[in-house]
């Protein structure tokens, strides 16, 4: 092998050229992921809004419903919401369209509600029912009984 030496400013230039291609791809990689970022960013902010937005809708609902609802009424829609909160929802929708359309004139008492669920219940509105079907043994299916008469 030869020996070359390199004269010192070509050694630098060649340093320089090697240099400022290493900067080039960091600062590219430097920019997308500030671009990658600067894309979460707005896209959790945007998510935070939503939030708000959803939590000031659920806030003016329960204000509404509170006004059309005596205590009673709304203690009762209240345990309701422990139990089965999507009934409670549906529940909650069909009185601020009867409030809205002017069918609700006055506080709706614990009866009335109780009536208007009866009536949401019949209509088949909320899905399905729950039902209970017993089924008891029959008088000639006594295989598995002991016989206490003959011991």
């Amino acid at each position: 092998p030869r020996n070359t030496i390199l004269c010192l400013p070509c050694l630098s230039s060649l340093r320089h050229s090697k240099m400022s291609g290493m900067k080039a791809d960091e600062e590219a990689r430097a920019k997308q992921m500030a671009g990658l970022q600067m894309q979460q960013d707005s896209s959790l902010q945007k998510m935070q809004e939503q939030q708000e937005q959803q939590k000031e809708l659920e806030e003016r609902k329960r204000v509404m419903v509170r006004s059309i609802l005596e205590p009673e009424a709304l203690e009762r829609l209240n345990r309701i919401g422990l139990v089965k909160p999507e009934k409670k929802q549906q529940v909650e929708m069909m009185l601020l369209q009867h409030a809205q359309a002017g069918r609700i004139t006055e506080k709706m008492t614990d009866g009335q509600l109780a009536q208007l669920m009866e009536k949401m219940s019949s209509a088949g509105v909320g899905g399905s029912g729950t039902t209970v079907k017993i089924q008891r043994k029959r008088r000639d299916d006594d295989d598995d009984d002991i016989d206490l008469d003959n011991l």
